[in-house]
């Protein structure tokens, strides 16, 4: 079932790809975020696990977004609409590290949306933030995303079995990882 989530429109692109941009993340883009979160095709991707009210998505984007931890969240937009976001987070400033997080509203899977926010959010990574490894994780089955951290050149490290319980079922998760050296973005 696909379901339609409200578009936003995003503000002024902050990384511009070849198709994507990638935008600060905006008050305004609170209940696009939380409706494809919200999607039956989407939240089990991410290992959401209850509904996201109006409110906690807001207060996401209050405290989460906005936060100066040295992680950054983007509106991936394509001419203009916001299709999903991508994240960097985790940043390890002594370790030289961030992991990177994307999910896109189902109507915009298959695209190459998402092969290329992940590509300009790990140049961002690498040459905004110094970073040495960039790292991402998926769940099994979740063969778009398996796909984008393999055609990006990110290397399966490994395989943490029945690590989280998912849509009624204990799921693997896949880690991958590349290093500046090995990136040719």
């Amino acid at each position: 079932m696909t379901v339609s989530v409200l578009q936003s429109m995003p503000g002024r692109p902050f990384v511009s790809g070849d198709r994507v941009d990638l935008c600060a993340v905006s008050e305004e883009d609170v209940d696009f975020l939380r409706d494809t979160v919200d999607d039956p095709a989407v939240w089990p991707t991410i290992a959401a696990r209850t509904p996201t009210t109006e409110k906690q998505e807001r207060e996401w984007y209050e405290e989460r977004a906005s936060a100066d931890d040295g992680g950054v969240n983007f509106v991936v937009a394509v001419d203009g609409e916001s299709v999903g976001t991508v994240g960097v987070h985790g940043v390890d400033d002594v370790n030289g590290t961030a992991e990177l997080g994307i999910f896109l509203a189902e109507e915009f899977w298959g695209e190459g949306y998402g092969t290329e926010a992940a590509r300009l959010a790990t140049t961002y990574a690498f040459d905004q933030h110094r970073r040495h490894r960039v790292t991402a994780r998926v769940f099994e089955g979740n063969e778009g995303s398996i796909r984008i951290w393999e055609k990006l050149g990110y290397e399966l490290e490994g395989v943490h079995r029945d690590e989280v319980f998912v849509d009624g079922t204990y799921t693997d998760v896949r880690y991958y990882s590349v290093l500046e050296d090995e990136w040719d973005g």
